[in-house]
């Protein structure tokens, strides 16, 4: 059985309930796990959204930081630089300066949502980053993120990238998570609920909380599982395309190809492993904006549709339906866009201006240009609440545009076309071809994407970066552009299987353009959750082993494992030693996440530096918690 229900990001719980009411009669003592993939994460960074953090930094060098760039660009609400950290051996530099961490932990406590701490070489020795994480835990109630609990590799700078983005997600991720755990508890289901990460594999609730920056990816990876099982195609490009993205992936022999690097999420490398997906900020619900000389763009940040504020607050209709074509050089602002109140502030204290516009959105929805003629100067604020989530901006969307070919429920169509023919006359074109030019542009996009995903596998360069005359004669390709007496071709070799509500009104004719064969499999709108169905708990624990010359000659072993570090004499001691760290420590982190058995493959990789071997021990343990599905309800591919 299969059900859908739209999100409702101003009570996700609402959402749930609906999609599971819609299952019919359930047997909830006899439900085994339950399983949800999510976007969440991935939207809220593209989005630039999340919670206040305060970052901590142990051994950074300023100036290296700031000729990164990432000091100016990290999305942190303070940023502190401490004395203290580690070598790459793991040894202490110099001590820890608590005095100044004390200060600014008082300081900054009423101010942040959680904390991020990174030591330069934390991954060799955590031992300044516990010492902090104990520091704070002691002087405020705030979550606390350290960078070796999300990754052992070597890499500040991305590490530190990683552990900020975590801390930003932490109140996002917990809302989701208590939406869902309160639904189930409603329908009396005590199965345990689990969590699917970014390489397709599934973690406990719990460590969802923590590590929420893991489920970066979470949705394409769940749904190119769910492709290859639903389209029963090995080797194909998976496009999945919801709400705010649409996500790439290579499958080749039934699974997406991994991003050793770490995945690349909103212009982010993180150290987070995932599937080597691309993913771009458009989507069914992606904003329609006009710029200043009235050129059109679409995403990266999502709105609510018009559709469906309407179908909450019908007066929109008229209020669209009345307002006149704008002076854009001077006004610049879209009579489709709302700014709507979807979630109380927890609990975070507010200034006075914030308060005041909460107040004015209490009632109903508010025209931005309304609000900002009412607010003056203060309506900034609407960006700041908008990155905390209390307020959202709705608009004009392609969901909006392309009704009529949409799988829509609950929308308000009025208010879609109301919406759709005041952007058209602003833009002195029909309806119709308005319509036609904004699903073009989404098809341009999403074709130009694949194509440069296949390019850059291949050859590690991007199309992007091509010279312009490179660029032209690309769009000749794809058909956007002609030359009087050159005409172009390409082919791409491997399918399309599109997964995801939208994919009808635009993945055909991607695959027109790209001249392959577009599968869409029965249920592909609900290929994620399939995904997520039959996916299985894995866990990958990674310890060096490294040598070390001491004195004249004398030779010892350091085990850097995820807790500490350890000394031995003999190296094939000292691997045993990281053998049983590595065994232990991914059968537990599988068992946290709700696996009952567990088979567990170690791995050796030597490297030798002239008489000195360094090693990397490798122990991979898999739990497959629900061993067979009943696939007789799922018909085979149908092939467009």
């Amino acid at each position: 059985m299969k059900a859908k229900a739209l999100t409702t990001p101003h009570d996700l719980s609402l959402g749930i309930a609906q999609a599971i009411v819609r299952l019919g009669k359930v047997d909830y003592n006899q439900v085994r796990m339950v399983s949800i993939s999510t976007t969440l994460a991935t939207n809220a960074i593209v989005e630039g959204q999340g919670g206040r953090v305060g970052l901590l930094l142990i051994g950074y060098d300023q100036e290296i930081m700031e000729q990164q760039g990432l000091a100016q660009r990290l999305p942190v609400h303070s940023m502190v630089y401490l004395a203290g950290g580690h070598d790459v051996k793991g040894e202490e530099i110099c001590p820890l300066d608590y005095k100044t961490a004390s200060k600014v932990i008082q300081e900054t406590k009423d101010q942040v949502d959680a904390y991020a701490v990174s030591g330069f070489f934390s991954v060799m020795n955590p031992e300044h980053e516990v010492q902090l994480r104990t520091l704070i835990q002691k002087q405020t109630a705030a979550p606390v993120v350290c960078g070796h609990e999300l990754t052992n590799k070597l890499n500040a700078l991305k590490r530190v990238s990683t552990v900020v983005l975590n801390a930003r997600l932490l109140p996002l991720i917990s809302h989701l998570l208590d939406s869902v755990s309160r639904v189930l508890s409603e329908k009396g289901c005590q199965a345990p609920l689990m969590v699917v990460k970014g390489d397709g594999t599934l973690i406990s609730e719990g460590i969802a909380r923590q590590r929420p920056v893991e489920t970066i990816l979470s949705g394409p990876a769940a749904s190119a599982i769910g492709a290859e099982f639903l389209a029963d195609i090995s080797d194909a490009i998976v496009v999945d395309m919801g709400g705010t993205t649409t996500d790439i992936a290579i499958l080749a022999k039934g699974l997406p190809w991994s991003n050793p690097a770490g995945a690349m999420v909103g212009g982010w490398q993180t150290c987070v492993q995932a599937a080597d997906l691309r993913t771009i900020g458009i989507g069914g619900d992606s904003h329609i904006h006009l710029e200043k000389d009235k050129s059109l763009h679409i995403g990266p940040q999502r709105a609510i549709p018009l559709s469906r504020l309407g179908s909450q607050f019908p007066e929109i209709v008229q209020q669209l339906s009345d307002a006149r074509p704008v002076d854009w050089e001077r006004v610049q602002f879209q009579s489709t866009d709302y700014i709507v109140l979807t979630n109380s502030h927890n609990g975070v204290s507010l200034s006075p201006s914030e308060t005041e516009l909460i107040e004015i959105l209490h009632k109903h929805p508010v025209p931005l240009f309304e609000l900002r003629r009412v607010m003056g100067e203060h309506s900034c604020q609407v960006e700041q609440l908008e990155n905390m989530g209390v307020v959202r901006k709705a608009g004009l969307t392609p969901t909006d545009v392309l009704w009529s070919e949409s799988i829509q429920e609950g929308g308000n169509l009025e208010a879609a076309q109301a919406g759709t023919e005041w952007t058209a006359r602003q833009l002195n074109m029909s309806l119709e071809s308005f319509t036609e030019f904004v699903r073009e542009q989404v098809v341009a996009r999403v074709a130009e994407e694949v194509l440069d995903k296949l390019f850059c596998d291949i050859t590690n360069h991007s199309l992007s970066s091509a010279p312009q005359v490179w660029k032209k004669l690309l769009e000749c390709l794809l058909g956007y552009e002609t030359f009087p007496d050159i005409s172009g071709y390409i082919q791409v070799r491997k399918p399309i299987i599109a997964i995801g509500a939208p994919v009808r009104c635009f993945i055909p004719k991607v695959a027109e353009r790209l001249h392959c064969r577009c599968i869409i499999p029965p249920h592909a709108e609900v290929g994620n959750a399939v995904g997520a169905a039959v996916a299985s708990i894995t866990h990958t624990v990674e310890i060096l082993v490294q040598p070390h010359m001491i004195g004249s000659g004398t030779l010892e072993y350091l085990v850097h494992s995820p807790h500490d570090r350890e000394v031995f004499s003999h190296l094939e001691e000292a691997v045993e030693r990281a053998e049983r760290i590595a065994t232990e420590t991914a059968t537990q982190y599988v068992h946290l996440s709700g696996g009952k058995s567990c088979s567990v493959t170690l791995d050796r990789k030597y490297v030798t530096m002239g008489f000195l071997s360094e090693v990397t021990v490798r122990a991979c343990a898999t739990d497959r918690v629900i061993k067979e599905i009943d696939a007789n309800w799922l018909p085979k591919s149908n092939i467009k």
